[in-house]
């Protein structure tokens, strides 16, 4: 869940580890924050800033009032998006939107100055040739549950992490890591992993995987993208709020998060920590890009977005990649998503693209292996 950098003398260089992939929760992520409380697994909340880079300065848009006072398009303009947003905000559950793009239904919702000023280049940085496949229930997903407080735990999630694995092995389960699995088998007395026999199996890996290992599991064809952060410890801040969201056309990165403005850096060694994030199609040629070459690229744009901000000031530079870090959900794929008990009597299903319409949070994901350990409750009573 967390890295944290030896020094030269093999101790850990910071208080708390730190995730290779920016994290936060939100107020309403009920799930993680009752799995926390039951494993004693302290956090915090707080109402960090967020910006947006548009017309080559960082401006605040997080919230009704910082929208109507932007001035990067007209008033009309202003007042139509914020209605749109607005209504998205008020529905209760938006899975019915999933019939539409967001190319075709968001233009017509928020109006197409916004649209084309804001969201249409955010969507393009996001999601690149797959922009246009991406349906409105995800959307909905990005407007509806989030809130302007976010929260984090002590110690990073890697605290979380290490409080659940006690409470677990204090309660007779044993955890297995690094162990490789090479097969899984259906018999007599439940399920055979690597020739040992279990009740159940919950496979959480991506579905290239698991079609692999269980061939009779149908999952639906996906697009995925790449995940990738490069994460700078810098003496330096390079912005004002938490998350700066990128609007410019053809800049090489997403995201620019500044953690120590959200986390107090006395946590860091007293250095600030700033993740430059990005999705990116398999094959783009920045998965090939080692740190050197990445902070090159990365350079010119930084110091667009803070002049003072210099080579100088980078103490380390750590790079993460993920492949199916963000799956594309196309219209109406709740026709499609497999259900968590398989064919196979024994093994289920909990991966990161059934946690549909989100498509990603840790508090989803804890929610997935609740619902999931329910029905692995109930069939075993069977």
């Amino acid at each position: 869940s967390g890295f944290n950098p030896s020094t030269g003398s093999g101790q850990v260089h910071w208080k708390w580890n730190l995730e290779s992939f920016y994290h936060h929760i939100f107020t309403g992520d009920r799930e993680i924050t009752e799995l926390a409380k039951k494993v004693a697994a302290k956090y915090f909340f707080k109402e960090p800033q967020t910006t947006s880079y548009f017309r080559h300065k960082e401006t605040v848009l997080d919230s009704p009032v910082s929208l109507l006072k932007f001035s990067g398009i007209s008033l009309p303009a202003r007042l139509r998006m914020g209605f749109g947003l607005a209504i998205l905000k008020l529905i209760p559950n938006g899975i019915f939107l999933e019939r539409y793009r967001v190319v075709d239904l968001l233009p017509k919702l928020i109006g197409s100055e916004g649209y084309k000023h804001i969201w249409e280049k955010l969507l393009k940085a996001k999601f690149g040739p797959y922009k246009d496949l991406v349906n409105m229930a995800w959307f909905w997903t990005r407007v509806a549950k989030r809130s302007k407080k976010l929260g984090y735990f002590e110690g990073g999630f890697q605290g979380l992490v290490d409080k659940t694995a006690r409470y677990i092995t204090g309660h007779g389960g044993i955890i297995r890591l690094n162990t490789r699995v090479t097969s899984i088998k259906n018999n007599i007395n439940g399920v055979s992993v690597n020739g040992e026999s279990y009740d159940a199996v919950v496979l959480t890996v991506p579905a290239s995987t698991i079609k692999k290992i269980v061939p009779r599991v149908d999952f639906p064809e996906l697009n995925y993208l790449w995940g990738q952060t490069l994460v700078l410890e810098t003496t330096g801040k390079l912005i004002k709020g938490y998350w700066m969201n990128i609007l410019e056309e053809n800049w090489p990165f997403l995201v620019a998060v500044e953690h120590t403005n959200f986390v107090d850096k006395r946590n860091y060694d007293d250095k600030h920590i700033i993740y430059v994030g990005n999705y990116l199609p398999d094959g783009h040629k920045q998965l090939k890009m080692t740190e050197k070459q990445l902070l090159r690229l990365y350079m010119p744009y930084l110091k667009k977005i803070n002049g003072r901000f210099n080579k100088d000031m980078i103490i380390n530079a750590y790079l993460f990649r993920v492949p199916y870090a963000q799956p594309v959900f196309p219209i109406n794929y709740s026709r499609v998503i497999p259900k968590m008990r398989t064919k196979t009597k024994g093994i289920y299903l909990a991966n990161m693209s059934m946690v549909y319409p989100f498509d990603r949070g840790t508090n989803y994901a804890v929610k997935m292996g609740r619902d999931v350990a329910r029905i692995i409750k109930d069939d075993l009573r069977q």
